[in-house]
């Protein structure tokens, strides 16, 4: 693989870590139209820009990968659009996000900072217009756009129709994410992963997050 271009800050700090170490072209893009974010820069950065309308290339990257980025967005369609625009074909997209079961559905709507409607219009997901804070989200978003969304559409934008990976994440959970307070003692990590992995054929009704993977035709 040449070159991966990460969206959203997370791949920042993977980046920052020593990622770009083992793949040699590592480009960072925020996401942000609607803050001073989308100006700054990071020593991790390669670039900073808006996703939606990327300075690259078509046909010019091998991979776009995220986290957390989708339900983050106003206008998710930009985003596809851009990414089947700089894919080369073959390529990949692979976000990982937020994925609604009965479990989970408990813990973003009445314990998560950001909104979590069944109801959600996946493509519009806030108001047309309104001000919008970047980190504003809705975590119903990926899984009501994958269950809306038909082929057709997909191929249309010249992606293959998405999978999906179900995660359980029982050890995120007690990590409680991006805080910087922690349930989860670093010694009960490795146990709290194994039970996410023991208890994989229940994620229909616990996973708490998802790998949505499309494909550049």
């Amino acid at each position: 693989m040449e070159s991966v271009l990460g969206v959203f800050t997370a791949f920042g700090l993977a980046s920052s870590a020593g990622l770009n170490a083992y793949i040699p072209l590592l480009v960072v893009a925020l996401l942000s139209r609607f803050t001073d974010l989308i100006t700054l820069t990071a020593p991790w950065n390669a670039l900073a820009a808006d996703a939606g309308r990327l300075p690259l290339a078509a046909a010019s990257v091998d991979a776009v990968v995220g986290l957390d980025v989708l339900h983050h967005l106003a206008a998710p369609l930009d985003l596809f659009r851009e990414t089947a625009r700089v894919l080369r074909p073959g390529g990949r997209l692979a976000l990982v996000e937020p994925w609604i079961t009965p479990f989970s559905w408990v813990i973003y709507r009445f314990f998560h900072q950001e909104g979590c409607r069944l109801s959600v219009d996946p493509w519009h997901p806030f108001p047309a217009g309104g001000s919008k804070d970047s980190f504003d989200g809705d975590a119903a978003v990926p899984w009501k756009m994958l269950r809306e969304t038909a082929g057709g559409l997909w191929r249309e934008l010249g992606l293959s129709p998405p999978s999906v990976a179900r995660w359980n994440a029982f050890a995120y959970l007690l990590s409680l994410g991006f805080r910087p307070a922690s349930l989860l003692h670093p010694s009960l990590a490795r146990p709290a992963m194994a039970f996410d992995r023991a208890t994989q054929p229940l994620a229909p009704l616990t996973a708490l997050r998802a790998l949505l993977t499309w494909e550049r035709a």
